[in-house]
């Protein structure tokens, strides 16, 4: 049992960095869009990867975040109905919820891990006029899904 404490305890360690560094990744995507915006409308100079940068780092946010945005229970739910709720109906309904995260998280690992594999494998490239390799985002899916998977298991466990 302490085992279980002791890898709950990791994961949220793990999150709560990860997320801590992630939120750097807004400011950075804001001053992204902002030169790209930039070069386009005021020097007519559009850059040849701003656009994919930003995409690039909003994946990060998202893929990356997930973790971090479940262990502090920032995800959509409806609160209107839900605090209306009885602790034991709250909880068997986090209960339900918990299982549709997992069959997502797997899927995400599954397939999200396949084409990351295959990406890395073919050493595939955007086709874009920058054209940089798309395996290391592609990469992202599995690695958050795995994040949001323990965290997930975490919250149960607790």
């Amino acid at each position: 049992m302490r085992v279980l404490v002791k890898f709950l305890d990791i994961i949220d360690i793990t999150n709560e960095w990860i997320g801590s560094k992630v939120a750097y990744v807004t400011l950075i995507l804001m001053l992204v869009v902002v030169y790209d915006v930039t070069m386009r409308y005021v020097f007519t100079q559009p850059t040849i990867w701003g656009f994919e940068v930003a995409e690039w780092l909003l994946s990060i946010m998202a893929l990356l975040g997930g973790g971090y945005c479940f262990l502090h229970g920032g995800h959509v739910k409806v609160d209107i109905l839900y605090m209306r709720f009885s602790p034991r109906v709250k909880a068997i309904l986090d209960l339900v919820t918990y299982l549709g995260v997992f069959v997502v998280c797997i899927v995400l690992l599954k397939y999200g891990g396949e084409l990351a594999w295959k990406s890395l494998i073919c050493q595939q490239t955007s086709g874009t006029m920058w054209d940089p390799p798309v395996w290391p985002i592609r990469m992202l899916c599995p690695i958050g899904a795995g994040l949001i998977f323990f965290q997930c298991l975490g919250k149960t466990g607790k």
